[in-house]
């Protein structure tokens, strides 16, 4: 057998190239065809590690390190064209195939990774004189296998395989239940009347799959989100009612549908797993090698965002409720009514926008010219490739130097045998390794319209289309040497920045006219209906943000349970978890536990919150895009280069701060979501005494502060004989290096309030940002056992506040506080003022009258 992993026999099954491209002959995919492809790719890379653990000489990173990436190859491709299959156009002879495809690529890696011999081999190889690309992909390598639990006793590696089996069997089957329970929910209509709202098309489309069904009538399927589209249309409360119930009710009835125990069990194994390795639950290990770094971080950008949501909500349904005379408004009719405040407040009518997004004209001159302008790519059709279905198109994509730079396959059209929703797929990724051109994958879920009748988009199918382009795209600039770094393989919370970040072009004036024409006329939209579009792109955002944040919190939740909790009642602890973050059943969350397939079916398992995080990126990025004159040439294709192109062959994060010169704050994210009012030029030109207080206060605004927390901490100075001096930033200043940049002094001159834990009770440490806290030395100084970093739960509850923005004062009860003695040689000291984005002036006295704390080092001398 070849050690070329182009050249083993699995390709004769049916990955023989198409083609340049290496594309797979999907007309030959058998049951019979696919099991042995992947028997084929597994027996290879087994014994590729077998030929690594025997060879005698020095392990060098060419022998081994290399050597394991080319024996992943072939099993990464056949996981690739199984995903595609079942995800697309998955044949009911094919299912029980796809399954044992996964189980058995599942237990190969399983195996593999757990192999101590092979392990040994790596770890024996000297980086002292690779480049840095190497030494980050042999560091890689080291993590996949720590992770998996290579360093673990024989006893706990057993244990950690049969976990991994299992959850390769749940995961499987929480996809099939899900798949056949959507199915049979989907809302069938026997009569006309029942659809009032819907236009011709949409009725034509439900009569078409109810004859599909070989059914009477009219069906309407569901997609994956809670919210049905269908509901801003359907002016029957009846109907909607009937849409809504049938979507929450997946995976909740009983029977195979039923995804309760995948849910209970999958949960209680991942933070089994997670316990083995160390962490205390499965959402500490899965961050700990995300963006975000640590659950903490990535629950606070959640918790932070819940109240301007809330607080725009409220306001969006005041206004609907005033416009409509209504006294309250069911959860099945928010959608509804959302959209009809903003058809009549902004003049827009559904169909007739869409009118002016039909698909061909959107995709060639709207998301492939913008792909042009910005890049210098071209797309071309490309003929005679056999995919998957019919339906499925295939571009050739061109560089700016005529160079193929690789394939694009776009499939749009819903189907029974497809699942829900929109994403892109790396079928065939680009590396130097094996030399191969990129071959991606878009999917959609478009109603596929009757013959002779054009393909129309909703503004929120066309904004579906343009991010999950930007994966494209990312996917296409793939330019790095091994495989596994290549192009999206990049952390989950960073991986949808550039989809989020390309929706920026949808709306953009040197986009929109040219793909903006009426499919019947092709006269351009008019400039009042694109002025009225864009104003109404943020009605309705409070909605939106909310069911994404529930669902954020949810998955975290979810995974944060330690080893041996077994939540079998699934909803309760659901409505338990919504119900104590603040959420009202007024808005369900975009996906509720027994239909989450992000995070029990397709490895977003504590990860939901990263398309927050990602578009805290996105919305910064897109303003420095703007800054530069929007589709900019020379700024794209820097951009490319040292962003899109890299994909995790470099770190990520670094590579921002290297290209920016900064990191990204959430400001813009606010702006973008219309919770904080855009930043103009108006707005700089405000009083002189507006003027004079953002010089003298660098970074402050001179807004008043009127949150719950500025009040409480107010109330507390106020007490003491300070007079309060809150200020508020336009960014936020979770650490001290922020705050003190923001406010232009020493890093020294911040009093960080820090939470710990003393055998779970909280103790407020009051230290200087200029050192740590030697928590050994200062629970000697005060008199406990040990300190610790107190966990979110325990900093919420005892200050009412955030981690980031913890104030010394305004908490519910007092708290034994202990002040760093190194505070004093500063003479004002600035301390946090109850939430990520405030600080407060006090003297080193005015300090310890607040908190009443007792004077200590934290630091010891010796240290």
């Amino acid at each position: 057998m070849s050690a070329d992993p182009n050249s083993i026999d699995v390709w004769e099954a049916f990955l023989d190239p198409q083609t340049d491209y290496s594309l797979p002959d999907f007309a030959a995919v058998t049951p019979a065809t696919l099991l042995t492809a992947v028997r084929t790719a597994t027996d290879f890379a087994r014994a590729e590690v077998a030929a690594i653990i025997a060879d005698d000489a020095e392990s060098t990173f060419f022998s081994t390190t290399v050597r394991f990436e080319s024996a992943s190859v072939p099993m990464t491709r056949i996981a690739s064209v199984a995903a595609a299959i079942e995800s697309n156009h998955l044949r009911p002879e094919l299912t029980d195939a796809v399954s044992e495809v996964w189980e058995l690529l599942s237990a190969t890696q399983t195996e593999i990774l757990l192999d101590v011999d092979l392990f040994h081999r790596i770890e024996q190889v000297s980086v002292a004189d690779l480049n840095p690309e190497d030494k980050r992909q042999h560091e890689l390598t080291i993590e996949l296998f720590v992770r998996a639990g290579a360093r673990l006793g024989e006893e706990e590696r057993e244990q950690m395989a049969t976990i991994a089996a299992e959850l390769t069997t749940l995961e499987n089957s929480f996809s099939r239940a899900l798949q056949l329970d959507t199915r049979e929910l989907a809302v069938h209509l026997s009569e006309a009347e029942s659809l009032a709202g819907m236009n011709d098309d949409q009725i034509a489309a439900a009569a078409n799959r109810a004859a599909d069904r070989g059914v009477d009538g009219y069906l309407l399927p569901l997609n994956n989100f809670t919210q049905q589209i269908v509901l801003e249309s359907l002016s029957t409360a009846q109907t909607r009612r009937h849409v809504l119930n049938n979507s929450m009710a997946r995976g909740s009835r009983g029977g195979d549908g039923d995804t309760r125990t995948q849910v209970a069990d999958t949960t209680a194994l991942r933070a089994l797993k997670a316990h083995l390795l160390g962490y205390p639950s499965y959402s500490s290990f899965a961050i700990d090698n995300q963006t975000a770094g640590n659950p903490d971080a990535a629950a606070d950008i959640v918790s932070s965002l819940i109240n301007p949501a809330n607080a725009q909500l409220d306001e969006e349904l005041a206004q609907v409720k005033e416009r409509y005379g209504l006294e309250t408004v069911a959860a099945e009719d928010v959608k509804y009514y959302l959209a009809k405040f903003r058809a009549d407040e902004f003049g827009i009518d559904p169909d007739e926008v869409a009118k002016y997004f039909e698909f061909d004209t959107v995709l060639t001159e709207g998301v492939f010219r913008a792909a042009t302008g910005l890049y210098g790519i071209t797309f071309a059709p490309y003929e005679g490739v056999t995919a998957w279905h019919e339906d499925v198109r295939a571009y050739e994509v061109t560089d700016v130097t005529e160079r193929h730079l690789g394939l694009v396959l776009i499939d749009p059209y819903s189907r029974d045998t497809k699942r829900g929703g929109a994403w892109m797929d790396q079928l065939v990724p680009a590396s130097r390794l094996t030399g191969l051109l990129p071959v991606v994958t878009l999917s959609l879920n478009l109603a596929k319209p009757g013959p002779g009748r054009p393909t129309l988009l909703n503004p929120t199918e066309l904004t579906t289309f343009f991010h999950e382009f930007g994966h494209v795209l990312h996917g296409l600039f793939a330019n790095s040497t091994y495989p596994s770094t290549a192009g999206t393989a990049v952390p989950r919370d960073y991986v949808e920045f550039p989809s989020q970040l390309n929706e920026m072009w949808r709306f953009h004036p040197q986009v929109l006219p040219h793909f903006a024409k009426h499919v019947d006329t092709g006269e351009p939209m008019p400039a009042e209906l694109v002025d009225a579009l864009i104003a109404s792109d943020k009605f309705g955002q409070g909605f939106d943000t909310i069911e994404y944040l529930a669902a954020a919190m949810l998955d975290l939740s979810w995974h944060s349970l330690e080893a041996g909790d077994h939540i079998t009642e699934v909803l309760s602890f659901e409505s338990e978890v919504l119900a104590a973050a603040g959420f009202s059943p007024l808005v369900p969350p975009r996906y509720r536990s027994t239909y989450f397939g992000h995070v029990f079916a397709s490895g977003y398992a504590a990860g939901y919150y990263s398309y927050l995080y990602s578009e805290v990126i996105a919305a910064w990025v897109s303003e420095w895009f703007e800054e530069q004159g929007g589709l900019n040439r020379e700024a794209g294709e820097a951009f490319r280069e040292a962003i899109l192109a890299p994909g995790y062959s470099v770190d990520p994060m670094a590579a921002i701060e290297r290209f920016f010169g900064t990191r990204p704050d959430v400001a813009p994210l606010l702006r973008r979501r219309g919770l904080a009012e855009p930043v103009t030029e108006k707005d700089g030109e405000a009083d002189d005494a507006e003027a004079t207080t953002a010089e003298s206060e660098p970074g402050a605004v001179s807004a008043k502060w009127d949150h719950p927390n500025h009040e409480a901490v107010a109330a507390d100075l106020t007490s003491a004989g300070i007079e309060p001096r809150i200020e508020v930033f336009t960014e936020a200043t979770p650490n001290a290096a922020t705050a003190a940049e923001a406010l232009d002094i020493e890093v020294g001159a911040i009093a960080n309030s820090l939470i710990f834990s003393a055998g779970g009770s909280p103790v407020l440490i009051m230290a200087s940002g200029a050192h740590r806290v030697d928590t050994a030395h200062v629970a000697e100084l005060i008199g406990v056992d040990s300190l610790d970093r107190a966990p979110k739960e325990l900093v919420r509850e005892a200050t009412g506040q955030v981690i980031g923005g913890v104030a010394p004062c305004g908490h519910p009860s007092p708290i034994p506080t202990y002040v760093d003695v190194s505070l004093k040689d500063y003479p004002v000291l600035w301390a946090g003022a109850g939430t990520p984005n405030s600080m407060v002036p006090l003297t080193y006295e005015q300090l310890l009258t607040v908190t009443g704390g007792e004077e200590i080092t934290v630091v010891a001398e010796e240290s």
